[in-house]
């Protein structure tokens, strides 16, 4: 899985395209001929069945992988509210201890943008790991240090609070972002569409290279049906990227409220 995973996407396609005509082809080379007996069409009847079967699974499949792109888009708008509720709680902080905590923010939310465009590789998937913790800790420094600048109670509270709910959030991000397909089910996706092509093949015989276009229709859509959901299943690396916009909206957020403390040190 791991491999087809790091190979290109229309690498993938010719691959499963080459796959399904030899599948189609071995099928035909294994046809018998027909008897003198009139035929019952019980043939046709397995061939309708096994390609229900298979629209059975591939919508079910389908179905799988765009609710797993809604866990991650709405994981990433979670984690981006999270992160713009402990924006509003450094207003809380001296400013000098809150411009240090904007600047650790900072670049906090470039590592959170970092990790979303990782690709799908093992040495990335933990790249993209020690890039959140080294921020995580980084950011945590700086909450811990509002314990010693701030006496009010509750101010602590509000300001550990948001940054719980921040890495928390971040956990859950990460966590959707892993989430793949079972592997049992990726196999699954190949035998079928083999198994009902040779099984086409058999039974049209010779006739399924007089219907040339009609098979590589047939073929095409196939493969193009798994290729939506293998990018799907690329998170990290696919062309169906999971949208950053309000990971960067709060980034904006970020630069303002930098911008107005600035501008705030210098008047004074």
């Amino acid at each position: 899985m791991n491999w087809l995973n790091a190979q290109p996407l229309w690498i993938n396609g010719l691959i499963l395209f080459g796959l399904f005509w030899l599948a189609a082809f071995i099928g035909g080379l294994l046809h018998r001929p027909e008897s003198k007996k009139e035929d019952s069409g019980e043939p046709g009847l397995i061939v309708s069945a096994s390609l229900g079967l298979l629209a059975l699974l591939l919508g079910f499949t389908v179905s799988m992988a765009v609710n797993r792109y809604d866990n991650r888009r709405m994981a990433t708008l979670e984690e981006a509210n999270a992160i713009g509720t402990f924006l509003y709680r450094t207003d809380l902080m001296p400013a000098d201890l809150r411009a240090k905590t904007h600047a650790a923010l900072d670049r906090y939310i470039d590592a959170r943008l970092e990790v979303g465009g990782m690709g799908e590789q093992t040495e990335d998937l933990a790249k993209a790991k020690r890039i959140t913790a080294e921020a995580q800790a980084q950011m945590w420094r700086e909450v811990l240090a509002v314990r010693a600048a701030v006496p009010e109670e509750s101010v602590k509270l509000l300001v550990v609070e948001a940054a719980n709910q921040m890495f928390d959030m971040a956990t859950a991000r990460d966590a959707a972002l892993a989430a793949r397909l079972p592997t049992t089910l990726v196999l699954l996706l190949l035998f079928f569409p083999i198994a009902s092509l040779l099984l086409i093949g058999y039974v049209s015989g010779k006739s399924i290279g007089v219907h040339l276009l009609a098979s590589t229709e047939l073929i095409v859509l196939l493969t193009l049906v798994l290729l939506l959901i293998a990018d799907l299943n690329r998170p990290r690396s696919g062309t169906i990227l999971t949208p950053q916009q309000p990971l960067i909206d709060v980034r904006t957020q970020l630069d303002a409220a930098q911008a107005i403390s600035t501008e705030s040190q210098t008047a004074s």
